[in-house]
């Protein structure tokens, strides 16, 4: 399949209401080709996001990067600039109800299964004292300029696992709903929106988080924390959206209890697991209040 787009630009959605803007890596590492294939590039025309396989053809993404109308997706590749990887086309694109308020994601259909293993939700697990692993194909400055086309990983502690502390933060699904993570010049960034966050479980690494923003506070474009959205809080309306059964893997509680996940789960200290396009990135902030631009 071809690919769709030569120059991608990402400029942030104007509905966000509260929080800060997209991202890619700052401060980050590249991982083994074939470490994190269910880590996918979103393609737009004049776009770019990040995603996670979480079924044979399902991609979670964010609530913005819809907006930016995707078109295909590429799995199983560290460098979409070259050849290889397996490339997709989007068969439906929805965002999460009023998601500039609530959770910040999306889900893309795609119209045929990809050969990547898809990546399991994790649920019921806790967040306090945890590092996370940050994986996408976003900017790796903290100024967010420049240009990149490599997948990066990088291990981000977990700030405030709540997410009540920072104006961006989502009230309508605090506490718990989100978790800001990074900081001290590693963090996500233009680019990476839409991206897993993996946390480690007895069933091997799974998604944890979704990259949405940077922190309101930051002062700057990319590196101050960014505020992520959890993953498990949103699984029964993907399957409801999509009619697919996501595959969850628990901390230490029954796989189903996503519901009890705040109660039930386990606490992860600091180890967490590891993991022709070119890419101009045209920053558009927008001043709200607080300020919330999309990564």
């Amino acid at each position: 399949m071809l690919r769709t787009i030569s120059v991608v630009l990402f400029l942030s959605s104007s509905a966000f209401a509260s929080g800060t803007a997209p991202s890619p890596v700052v401060g980050g590492t590249a991982p083994r080709p074939g470490e994190w294939p269910d880590a996918v590039v979103v393609v737009a025309s004049n776009a770019l996001c990040t995603g996670t396989l979480i079924a044979p053809d399902v991609v979670l993404t964010a609530g913005h990067c819809i907006d930016i109308h995707p078109l295909e997706v590429v799995a199983n590749t560290i460098d979409y600039s070259q050849p290889g990887g397996e490339a997709m086309r989007v068969k439906s694109a929805t965002a999460y109800p009023d998601w500039e308020n609530h959770y910040d994601v999306g889900v893309l259909v795609l119209e045929h299964p990809l050969s990547v293993k898809p990546r399991a939700v994790a649920s019921a697990c806790k967040l306090a004292g945890a590092s996370v692993r940050l994986v996408g194909f976003g900017l790796t400055t903290k100024s967010g300029t420049g240009h990149n086309s490599l997948l990066q990983q990088a291990m981000l502690p977990v700030i405030d696992y709540a997410c009540t502390k920072d104006p961006g933060c989502a009230t309508a699904v605090a506490p718990n709903g989100e978790f800001t993570a990074g900081g001290r010049g590693t963090d996500s960034c233009f680019g990476d929106s839409g991206g897993p966050l993996y946390i480690d479980t007895p069933h091997g690494a799974a998604v944890i988080g979704v990259v949405s923003r940077g922190e309101s506070a930051a002062g700057q474009p990319c590196g101050g924390g960014g505020i992520y959205v959890r993953a498990d809080k949103v699984i029964p309306w993907v399957e409801k959206v999509t009619g697919r059964k996501i595959e969850r893997a628990a901390c230490d509680a029954p796989a189903d209890e996503i519901a009890a996940a705040d109660e039930a789960g386990c606490s992860v200290g600091g180890g967490a697991l590891g993991g022709g396009l070119l890419v101009v990135l045209g920053v558009l902030w927008l001043l709200t209040i607080p300020r919330r631009v999309p990564r």
